[in-house]
């Protein structure tokens, strides 16, 4: 293999498929980074066998060919070359020269022939929808998922996808998350759960711009294309929790508060409720006001935000990261809070519509 390619562009596919890395893998090929030269084009692709990443950039091919490269080492030194052009020649497949301005350098290689030969999948659904649509479907549900190996379907979140609906879930058995959206160009219906983790991965990659993106699914791997980049991940086997049924029917009281006057109240909480267990932070809502307080050793705060109140008054108590958690997944500048009594999950919703809901459990106060 023998190319020329810009050095900027190199570091920034190493950068995007390196994330597919993790380190943990008990396979050292794994450790490796595949360079693919064929035609005009430069592929790069890593993978830890759950997931895997692949970015292409344009080149300057002389030889086509392909070499498994040390991922870590090599894309620490190409981030270190800056802009200019860079020559890579593979040496009897074992050694990679690397040229740039008056500088080279030598990588030793991998065996090629050890590295895993990934299976094509055939996928029975794709669907179209921007990368901003998709990184907020992600932004504001993977918070949700459970990291414990207690049910380790909950380490990722369920996708729901019926016609031009999308709808993401994610509980870990204390709060739930629920946002829906919209996609293009799909009449079938799916449910799949995809690992937390790579979501993550995913949601690093998009730019969160109007460009699209295709996904495409089968029974075991989920597929997203954002034109240069790839990200293939294995699906979580198993049944998701029928979370609709933790969903309260009925409220006795429901509230509209400025999110951001609640933002910044519980900020504030915050600072005494992380000193406790659980964050606890009582909350009483009365005569149109939320009552938000945390007492520890260190001091005590009592906070009061106005708020819209139908219903009877109520007392309960939360963990404020939760609160401060789901808060920041909201971009609206109204949200709507339904409390169904002091011992029931506590809901966020939207002041119109239904494109997300958050549910909390609330933390059982020992009392005298």
């Amino acid at each position: 293999m023998k190319l020329v390619c810009n050095g900027l562009d190199l570091a920034d596919s190493f950068s995007k498929v390196t994330k597919a890395i993790t380190g943990k893998s008990t396979i050292p090929i794994l450790e490796g980074v595949k360079i693919s030269a064929k035609g005009n084009k430069l592929i790069l692709t890593a993978s830890d066998t759950e997931i895997t990443i692949e970015n292409t950039i344009n080149a300057e091919i002389m030889l086509e060919g392909d070499i498994i490269v040390p991922g870590k080492l090599t894309s620490e030194l190409v981030r270190k070359m800056g802009g200019q052009s860079v020559e890579l020649d593979s040496i009897d497949n074992k050694i990679l020269n690397i040229k740039y301005i008056d500088s080279n350098s030598k990588i030793n290689l991998f065996n090629y022939e050890e590295y895993p030969k990934f299976a094509n999948n055939d996928y029975d659904l794709s669907f179209n929808i921007t990368q901003k649509e998709l990184k907020d479907i992600i932004v504001r549900t993977i918070f949700c998922a459970a990291t414990d190996e207690v049910r380790p379907i909950l380490k990722g979140c369920l996708i729901d996808i019926n016609g031009d609906n999308i709808t993401s879930v994610a509980i870990d058995g204390l709060r739930l998350a629920i946002t829906k959206s919209k996609i293009y160009k799909n009449t079938d219906k799916k449910s799949i759960v995809v690992p937390a983790k790579a979501l993550k991965d995913i949601n690093n990659l998009l730019t969160g711009g109007d460009e699209i993106v295709t996904v495409s699914i089968s029974d075991k791997k989920i597929m997203v294309d954002m034109a240069h980049t790839k990200v293939i991940a294995s699906l979580l086997e198993g049944e998701f929790i029928s979370h609709e049924r933790i969903i309260p029917k009925n409220y006795s009281t429901t509230i509209k508060v400025v999110k951001e006057q609640l933002e910044q109240a519980l900020d504030r909480v915050s600072i005494i409720s992380r000193n406790l267990q659980a964050n606890l932070i009582k909350i009483e809502i009365i005569d149109g006001t939320m009552v938000m307080s945390a007492k520890a050793d260190i001091g005590d705060i009592i906070e009061k935000v106005p708020v819209s109140m139908e219903g009877k008054d109520i007392k309960l108590a939360l963990n404020s990261k939760f609160l401060a958690d789901c808060l920041n997944a909201i971009d609206e500048e109204y949200i709507t809070m339904s409390f169904a009594s002091s011992t029931e999950p506590c809901t966020i919703t939207p002041i119109a519509g239904d494109s997300y809901l958050y549910l909390i459990l609330p933390v059982r106060v020992m009392t005298n």
